[in-house]
Order: structure tokens, then C-alpha cells, then sequence
């Protein structure tokens, strides 16, 4: 009698017989525990997200709505849309679906004045921090761009900056800002008091060879694409070196150029990959989930992404920087009602990155590694195991731009 292993959300589990009688629920920590009881030694089980394309704004120009290399984007808690309009010297800012509402900035040194608006950053009082990259300085407003405050000039000191390129702002309203020529990350309170700072030039762990994008999980950890070490390092919210990721190259988990980093509500993080043309998902210790994108100008498609943002609702921005554009996409997880085990021939793993059929085989090796969305699921196996996965209509986060 075959065993059904039922995926219930928050992680839940519960196994049910052939003739479909329920027994007790278990969670994920106990699943091992229960499969080591049928099989041996370790597989994990896995599946594929599709990344849907919803909408695009913007071309080349100076015009409200228009842009010139546009290199990053935050999102507010509102749902409206902030882009660093970096070569016309400005922010704008957009509704949810791509109206322009306003714009502020413009070319020169004075307050509310950039000279190359490189990235922004919301507040969770909804104020907006800019890096004004080659001012070498912070410039803080309110969500209407009303200029609140700025800090910062060229140096190597505490508070100095040598082409800060990003920035970003915890829940107790700390901002982080990397540092770029100055190979770093410095920390401050909301209003520009130095907090503290961590990197240096090099390779090494907790080392930048000068770090762009920034970003804060719900649980204070930071999160830096390191550019030229090609690779994500993460951080405690004190600079404590905690992981990394990310090497040299085209496949999946790896870089070229990282850009901007974003995390959403589940800790997921979301890499700009910049001269590979692409956006690449992670678990927040660095396992690959996915990725979309290739070169060009059709929908989804990239030329140099800079920028990424997550809203309250999962749909991801992104800032198409040699497009000179934004596009707009919704992460759809497809679901499984159950998972049967049973012993298998001896075969190679066959996972298709997106199937066809509503029905998957999948013949699993020991060690193989697989993940169900955002958590590495782990089964003992003795030799090989065949699992036969049964697709539902994938969980969509609900559209307000059309009906269906």
C-alpha cells in the first residue's frame, strides 16, 4: 500500500494510505526522521517557479515617465514605485501600475540637486534616501521629494564616501549604504549619525571589490552584491560575516557583475545579474530557486538590469537599465497535492525546469539536492527512489490589472 506524502502550506505535512485515510499532521523537521524508517541515506526533492511577465513603462528621454539608464527601484509601502533616473539627474515616482505621479531632481550640487541619482531606499515612514554617486553624499526627502536632510563628501573617513552606489534601511529606520570606491559598507541612524563600518579591498571573506546593491531581511541581516568578486555576501545588521555566494560564470548560482539585491516577505533573495541579462533567485543561505531573463528588448527579456524591488504583494520590479525601462513580473510557485514513493530502477535524475504534463517522474539519486519553493526538503533514500509528483494550477497572487 503506498504511501502519500500530502504538502499542506506553512510547512505542514501529513501521510495518508491508499484508500486516502488521514493520520497525524507532521512538520518538515520530523520528515527524515519518518522516511528513515523506509529508506537510508540522503535525497531532496524539488520543484520549478515560472516567472510571469505583467506589464512595462518607460523608453529613453527625458520627458516624466521616460528615462536614461535608470539604475535602481524601491518600492514603498503603499505600492508606489520609486526609479533613480540616474543620468537625468532625478527620481520619479509611479503607481503601482506604471502612472507617473511626480518627479524631482536635477543636475548640480545644491539641496535636492544629484549628479548621477544612483540608488534608493524607503524608509518604513515612507521616506526616500538617494545616493547622489559622484556628490558623494545621502540626500533624504519625503515621498512627495520635499528635501528633508543630507550627509556625506568625499573621503575615506566615517561618513565620507567615494561613489556610494546603493541604499538601504532596516525596521528600526538604520541606513546602510555601500560604499563603492571605498570597498565597504558604513551604517547610520536615520538622519546621518555614523553608526559603524566593515569590508576592505580584497577577495577574502567580509572583502569587497566594490560593492553595489544592498539589502535588509525582516531579520536585520544585510545582504551585498559584491561587483567584481562576483558574488552575494551576507552579514549580520553589525558587518559579522555570515555567508556568501556566487563565482565567475553563465550557470546556475553563478555571476556576472552582480547589481541589485532585493529580499521578499519570505527572505527570498533576488539578484540583478547584470551582464548576464538575467534576475537569479535564492533561499536566504545562498540555494538556487530560479531565474528569468536573456538580452534583449522583448518582454521579460533584459539589457543590463541594475535594479530589483519586491513589493507587499510578491510582484518584482526591475530596473532595465540599457532599456530604459521598468518591467514588471509575478513569481507563480506551482503546487503538489501529493508525493508517492516507491522503489525505483536504477536511473539519472530528470527534473524538468518547467514540465509540460501535469504529471512528473522523477527518478532521484542519493545526494541529489532539490527544493520545494523556498525550503530544501530532505527524504532518506536506500539507492534510487521514483516519485511521482501531481501539479496543480500554480497559486497566483491576484492581478489588478485583469480578471482571471
Amino acid at each position: 500500500m503506498p504511501l502519500l506524502l500530502k504538502l499542506y502550506s506553512k510547512n505542514h505535512y501529513a501521510l495518508r494510505d491508499s484508500q486516502g485515510t488521514r493520520s497525524k499532521r507532521i512538520r518538515i523537521l520530523g520528515i527524515a526522521f519518518l522516511f528513515s524508517l523506509l529508506f537510508a541515506s540522503t535525497v531532496t526533492l524539488a520543484h520549478a517557479e515560472t516567472y510571469a511577465f505583467i506589464l512595462k513603462w518607460g523608453d529613453s528621454g527625458a520627458s516624466n515617465g521616460q528615462f536614461s539608464y535608470p539604475y535602481d527601484v524601491a518600492v514603498d509601502g503603499a505600492g508606489n514605485v520609486y526609479i533613480a533616473d540616474t543620468c537625468n539627474h532625478r527620481v520619479q515616482k509611479f503607481t503601482a501600475a506604471g502612472a507617473f505621479l511626480k518627479s524631482w531632481g536635477s543636475y548640480g550640487t545644491g539641496s535636492g540637486q544629484f549628479n548621477y541619482s544612483m540608488g534608493v531606499g524607503i524608509g518604513r515612514t515612507g521616506n526616500v534616501y538617494v545616493t547622489d554617486a559622484c556628490n558623494n553624499r545621502i540626500q533624504q526627502f519625503t515621498s512627495e521629494g520635499v528635501f528633508l536632510g543630507t550627509w556625506g563628501s568625499s573621503g575615506t573617513g566615517n561618513g565620507q564616501f567615494s561613489y556610494p552606489y546603493d541604499v538601504a534601511i532596516d525596521r528600526a529606520g538604520n541606513v546602510y549604504v555601500s560604499d563603492g570606491g571605498n570597498h565597504r559598507v558604513q551604517k547610520f541612524t536615520s538622519s546621518g549619525a555614523f553608526i559603524t563600518k566593515w569590508g576592505g579591498y580584497g577577495t577574502g571573506d567580509g572583502q569587497f571589490k566594490y560593492p553595489h546593491g544592498i539589502a535588509i531581511d525582516s531579520l536585520g541581516n544585510v545582504y551585498v552584491a559584491d561587483y567584481y568578486n562576483h558574488r552575494v555576501q551576507k552579514f549580520t545588521k553589525d558587518g559579522d560575516y555570515l555567508t556568501q555566494w556566487g563565482s565567475y560564470g553563465s550557470g546556475n548560482g553563478q555571476f556576472r557583475n552582480p547589481k541589485g539585491v532585493a529580499i521578499d516577505n519570505s527572505g527570498s533573495v533576488y539578484v540583478a545579474d547584470y551582464n548576464n541579462h538575467r534576475i537569479q533567485k535564492f533561499t536566504s543561505s545562498g540555494v538556487f530557486l530560479g531565474t528569468w531573463g536573456s538580452y534583449g528588448a522583448g518582454n521579460g527579456q533584459f539589457s543590463n538590469p541594475k535594479g530589483v524591488a519586491i513589493d507587499g504583494a510578491g510582484y518584482v520590479y526591475v530596473a532595465d537599465t540599457g532599456d530604459h525601462r521598468v518591467q514588471k513580473f509575478r513569481v507563480e510557485s506551482p503546487s503538489y497535492d501529493s508525493v508517492s514513493v516507491s522503489a525505483g530502477n536504477n536511473g539519472k535524475v530528470s527534473l524538468p525546469s518547467q514540465p509540460a504534463s501535469k504529471k512528473e517522474l522523477l527518478t532521484l539519486l542519493p545526494m541529489d539536492t532539490y527544493v520545494i519553493g523556498a525550503t530544501v526538503v530532505t527524504v532518506a533514500a536506500i539507492g534510487i527512489a521514483v516519485l511521482v509528483l501531481r501539479k496543480l494550477r500554480p497559486k497566483r497572487v491576484p492581478s489588478p490589472f485583469f480578471c482571471g
